[in-house]
């Protein structure tokens, strides 16, 4: 199966196990272990390659980057990923995104 049939197949899948669980005895993927798995399709693999989702505080989804010049390839990009992700997986709750280089905190994490 092609690469793009298989991301088609598996943006059809996750948000109904994000939703209900797979059988009812597993539980329900958690809405970063969705964006996780989305994250290679929305930036695409040379981005996801260098950047990961590792955090959410709803609205925002925090995503750390490995180094500087990939926080400043992907800062001025935090509109329009937040969009495609809100377009492709509808039932999440990103309206903002703000990424992070490896290892740095935010003034206002403990």
């Amino acid at each position: 199966m092609a690469a793009a049939a298989r991301m088609e197949q598996a943006k059809r899948i996750l948000p109904r196990l994000f939703q209900t669980g797979s059988t009812g005895s597993a539980p329900a993927l958690g809405e970063l272990d969705l964006l996780r798995a989305f994250w290679p399709e929305a930036v695409g693999p040379l981005l996801a390659r260098h950047s990961a989702p590792v955090g959410l505080e709803p609205p925002k989804l925090i995503v750390e980057v490995e180094d500087q010049i990939w926080l400043e390839q992907l800062g001025p990009m935090r509109r329009e990923i937040a969009a495609l992700l809100r377009q492709e997986l509808r039932s999440t709750t990103v309206r903002a995104i703000e990424f992070r280089r490896c290892g740095a905190r935010s003034a206002r994490t403990p």
